[in-house]
């Protein structure tokens, strides 16, 4: 008897332990933020949170790039490309020492870049005035001299597997850059929700990260129909088992804009990878889908999360993501509890 209930335990904490383990970094800078948005702690933690709450759910790994080569090969120097978040001008970082050593041609803006460790995927953070609360992507950046092909140089990393047909435009995967209204009113705390005058900064960094990293995109892997139609099939799969329904589509915005259908679909909750949940919708409750144009907030929801369908539109572009505890935990939870009350 005790044997078993060692076994059951050991697969429990076995499965949380698989559940809790992440590879991704995501590493804030701000040596772009000139107009010194993130000027103090309270913002800087908040955009913490953002990036630790993809890093927590995010398992993927990412080679590491330096200058001139990855541990399967050299290359010359890269350069990766980026919005810079302070200006809205286009940014171009060189691993060359300076451009006379640099065999890409042109001229970048800074040389010298180190190139990223391995698991690292870094995002500079800043603000400035926009037409809206704020804007994330990621680029590649001119010059790729031989690396659209290389799934193992700077634009790769060895996240993109298949075949590449048009390699110009698969997701790069070194990082990207937000930035946010240096006029809006927000609200930074994680611990409160905001006030009908203020605009919780958690969820919007959150859209706009998730943006970064692949989502509502035009990148190859965001997998529309060109007509305005989802077909990844894991967030499809995740939006019928949320809705007990079987649809073979998600619409999105429009056939130019990737955002999910405004106000069409809910889903829950991720509730793995710590997510921050203060001011969302209860646990029985679904809300709108993060990636969908509009944060809508309302009566007592102030703040949005990753629900399990943005999740699982994460793994159709290519990342893996820990899975739900309802997949992770309570499946195999539910067949060592069956084996329990055989051996009884």
């Amino acid at each position: 008897m005790n044997s078993t209930r060692n076994i059951l335990l050991f697969a429990v904490l076995a499965t949380l332990a698989a559940s809790s383990a992440h590879a991704i970094n995501i590493v804030v800078d701000y040596g772009f933020d000139t107009n010194n948005f993130f000027d103090t702690q309270e913002k800087k933690d908040a955009m913490q949170a953002v990036a630790d709450r993809y890093s927590a759910v995010i398992t993927s790994s990412l080679l590491a790039v330096g200058p001139g080569g990855t541990a399967t090969g050299t290359r010359p120097s890269w350069r990766i490309g980026f919005t810079h978040p302070g200006t809205g001008a286009a940014y171009q970082l060189s691993t060359a020492a300076d451009s006379t050593s640099d065999p890409l041609g042109g001229t970048a803006n800074e040389y010298g870049f180190a190139g990223l460790a391995a698991d690292q995927w870094i995002v500079f953070a800043g603000g400035r005035s926009l037409p809206g609360a704020a804007v994330g992507g990621t680029d590649t950046g001119l010059n790729y001299t031989n690396t659209y092909t290389d799934l193992d140089g700077p634009l790769h990393r060895g996240l993109v597997s298949e075949t590449l047909s048009d390699s110009g435009r698969d997701l790069p995967s070194w990082g990207g850059s937000l930035a946010f209204d240096t006029g809006t009113s927000w609200h930074f705390d994680l611990n409160s929700t905001a006030g009908a005058s203020d605009l919780d900064f958690y969820s919007i960094a959150l859209r706009e990260l998730g943006r970064a990293l692949g989502l509502a995109s035009t990148w190859n892997q965001w997998a529309d129909n060109g007509a305005g139609l989802y077909i990844g099939t894991e967030a499809i799969a995740a939006y019928n088992a949320d809705n007990g329904t079987s649809l073979p589509t998600l619409s999105l915005a429009g056939a130019i804009n990737e955002n999910w259908m405004e106000g069409a679909y809910d889903s829950f909750v991720f509730r793995d990878g710590n997510p921050n949940t203060m001011g969302t919708v209860p646990n029985d409750t679904m809300q709108d889908l993060l990636m969908e144009p509009l944060s809508n907030f309302g009566g007592s929801q102030n703040r949005l999360e990753l629900t399990n369908v943005d999740v699982a539109a994460l793994e159709d572009i290519g990342w893996s993501v820990i899975p739900e505890p309802s997949r992770a935990l309570l499946g195999p939870l539910a067949l060592a509890l069956a084996a329990f009350r055989r051996r009884r």
